[in-house]
């Protein structure tokens, strides 16, 4: 039995550390078959203050005498995929097409997916002199799976992938990734399509893309009609329709907005001044904030845009953070 090395042992501590304490308990212990009164003991008799650190600590040395490196290597991969499911990292929406099979229940669907995927990398030329290494997790009503090629000198990329089971829906680290197609066939379909949908909130991504995730169904349903009258205030009659513009996007958004952090505006229209320049400039705005429907109430307060502007309709009709106006687009911006 070959014992762990210390570079293994030194990434599986750096990834126990990055997890809060109460995922620790969750996450992590069953993976090494130890109970939580077990391990705050051992901190506490090593005089280490409670937190990820010292349990990640712990944990590597109770490892290191008791278990080989090829079970440390599925566990660090294991706890990666962990890692990656419950921290805010970029992700992107993806369609999936053509199913080729039919539905499936969630458990098979767990045991399978690593051997499909690993089926469908045999295919590529990297896949036949690497060896395919998948990991799956089931976290709430996301299936959360990682991939990379690895071999004896090298190892590849990895891409993270999240689906709900069983819908044509999922979120992916990268849709340029060699990996993709292969990850897509595993989970049982042939073809996909970028969404044009990205960030960092998994759960506001569904929402947007299919209004099904969402408990304000009728907030991402449709888009109420805008018609301006004088609203009484606590100090008089608001004649300026501010206040009314304000309710509106209220409304518009719904109590709980899903979340998104970038919003980027493309459009190409003629120059101008034709007499100076006969030709279609290309412009590109990527607006970056905490919160984009935050930033969109704070410009129409503002007068920046009008509260009808097609920038709202990411949520409902476009279902994109990314808008590009063709010349003669018409626009309430």
């Amino acid at each position: 039995m070959q014992a762990a090395t210390k570079e293994r042992l030194q990434e599986l501590q750096v990834i126990i550390s990055k997890m809060p304490l109460e995922v620790c308990c969750v996450a992590v212990l069953p993976e090494f078959g130890v109970r939580w009164r077990e391990v705050s003991r051992a901190v506490r008799n090593c005089r280490l203050p409670m937190v990820p650190a010292s349990v990640a600590r712990v944990l590597c040395r109770h490892v290191a005498k008791s278990l080989p490196d090829e079970d440390v290597a599925d566990i660090v991969a294991r706890l990666r995929l962990k890692l990656i499911a419950t921290q805010e990292r970029k992700w992107f929406v993806i369609d999936l097409l053509e199913p080729t099979d039919e539905e499936i229940s969630v458990a098979h669907l767990i045991r399978a997916l690593p051997g499909r995927v690993a089926q469908a990398l045999t295919k590529t030329r990297a896949g036949r002199t690497m060896r395919p290494e998948v990991q799956t997790v089931l976290l709430g009503d996301l299936l959360y799976m990682s991939v990379q090629l690895v071999s004896d000198t090298k190892q590849g990329g990895v891409l993270y992938v999240a689906t709900p089971p069983g819908q044509p829906v999922a979120l992916v680290s990268c849709t340029t990734s060699g990996l993709l197609k292969a990850s897509v066939e595993g989970l049982g379909f042939r073809k996909h399509e970028d969404a044009q949908l990205f960030g960092r909130d998994v759960k506001s991504l569904l929402r947007i893309h299919n209004q099904n995730h969402s408990e304000d169904v009728n907030h991402l349903a449709g888009t109420p009609e805008y018609n301006p009258i004088p609203v009484v205030t606590a100090t008089g009659i608001d004649y300026t329709n501010k206040t009314y513009d304000e309710h509106y996007v209220d409304n518009l958004l719904g109590p709980n907005p899903p979340l998104l952090t970038d919003l980027i505006i493309s459009c190409n229209k003629p120059f101008f001044d034709a007499s100076r320049l006969d030709k279609k400039i290309n412009l590109t705005v990527q607006l970056r904030s905490e919160d984009v429907s935050k930033t969109l109430k704070a410009w129409v307060s503002k007068n920046a845009i009008a509260p009808t502007s097609d920038f709202f309709q990411i949520f409902h009709k476009i279902k994109s953070n990314k808008i590009t106006f063709q010349d003669g687009d018409e626009s309430n911006d």
